[in-house]
């Protein structure tokens, strides 16, 4: 399907394919396109620019990472997160690694009814197990908090009777095994510092703008 048409088309295609008489189109309709079309360029030209900045910095911070390595005969994998500042500290340039985990559904859908299960049988002298366990499964906007269910497992010394402890074990190695780490993203940050001493972004995106 064609992205631009102007007035030297004699026919226009609409989204279903038809073809329309440019005489048959709106002056709203013409407008539309002929600003849909020069925004779309230029956020094009926008995203090129950003596209290499992102280079850009990668580089430099990859150069950082080298001189350091070389300097102090250590191995760095750049894999997490670090900041470095310029000479007299007035920049500061941030790398933040995301490192997401997700959940494979089905076992941590079992690891989940294995615990609660085992909520449901005799827990006595082991009560803080319920609020713990119901807390860790709770979702925001369907999602699931990695770090509540990750933390459960730092419990398990906590748990009295053998019986539920080697349950909760099983439940952990699920959850263990249900882990999948997609493949991490980098997040980097240019500051400048104020007048009055703070950092300040330099931000990239619209909605701080």
């Amino acid at each position: 399907m064609k992205l631009q048409h102007t007035a030297k088309d004699l026919f226009w295609q609409d989204e279903s394919g038809l073809s329309v008489p440019y005489n048959r189109t709106t002056p709203l309709e013409r407008k539309k396109e002929r600003l849909a079309n020069k925004l779309v360029k230029s956020a094009s030209k926008v995203y090129d620019i950003l596209a290499a900045f992102k280079e850009e910095i990668i580089q430099a911070n990859e150069e950082v990472l080298e001189t350091i390595r070389q300097e102090n005969d250590v191995k760095l994998d750049g894999k997490g997160n670090f900041t470095w500042y310029n000479f007299n500290r007035t920049i500061k340039i941030e790398v933040n690694v995301n490192e997401a985990i997700k959940f494979d559904e089905i076992k941590i859908e079992a690891a989940k009814e294995k615990l609660i299960n085992m909520i449901r049988e005799n827990i006595s002298g082991d009560d803080f197990i319920i609020s713990i366990v119901e807390d860790a499964f709770q979702t925001s906007r369907g999602k699931l908090d990695a770090r509540k269910i990750l933390g459960l497992q730092k419990h398990t010394s906590r748990i009295k009777s053998k019986d539920i402890k080697d349950k909760w074990e099983n439940a952990m190695e699920l959850i263990n095994q249900s882990i999948t780490r997609p493949k991490s993203k980098s997040y980097q940050k240019v500051w400048v510092k104020d007048d009055e001493g703070a950092y300040k972004p330099i931000e990239l995106n619209f909605s701080a703008l």
